[in-house]
């Protein structure tokens, strides 16, 4: 995402297309960073989405193979019997986004001014500017948020909850 020689930038000058400061500037910079979080956790979902079918036991696909096609397969056994692996998906992506601190603070450090600026970088420039009131107050409504929408978030996904 380096402007002059980055390979994004590189890859659309070849083609003759503008080269955006992805970093830089202040309309997209927050996109290019939330580009990056979820390019980095495709890795752990795909892994938790494959454990989550592998554990599907072969007679639930064995007696849809009558039923028909894949599309019967994907819809009626494992869209129902992945949930468990979607709430885990759900929930480690939406914890990582809140406490998606480290990824901001070394592509932007908030900036450029304050577009990319989130809730914990917030609160880290209060810490560090020596306001621990401000912060730890910051911290708490941290906390709130999370579980303001976890436990929702659980309690919908355990009433749809299918027994193998």
């Amino acid at each position: 995402m380096q402007p002059n020689i980055g390979l994004i930038n590189v890859v659309l000058g070849s083609m003759g297309l503008p080269q955006p400061d992805w970093l830089g500037n202040p309309h997209i910079a927050l996109y290019s960073v939330i580009f990056v979080d979820v390019w980095k956790g495709i890795g752990i979902a795909t892994v938790i989405y494959m454990a989550g079918i592998i554990a599907i036991p072969q007679d639930y696909f064995d007696a849809m193979k009558l039923e028909g096609g894949f599309w019967i397969r994907f819809r009626h056994v494992i869209i129902p019997l992945v949930r468990n692996s979607t709430f885990t998906v759900i929930l480690l992506s939406f914890i990582g986004g809140l406490r998606s601190f480290d990824l901001i603070w070394a592509m932007t450090g908030g900036g450029p001014g304050f577009a990319s600026d989130v809730l914990t970088s917030v609160i880290y420039k209060q810490y560090q500017a020596g306001f621990y009131g401000l912060s730890t107050a910051g911290n708490v409504i941290l906390f709130v948020m999370v579980t303001i929408l976890i436990f929702p978030l659980r309690r919908f996904f355990n009433s749809r909850e299918i027994e193998l």
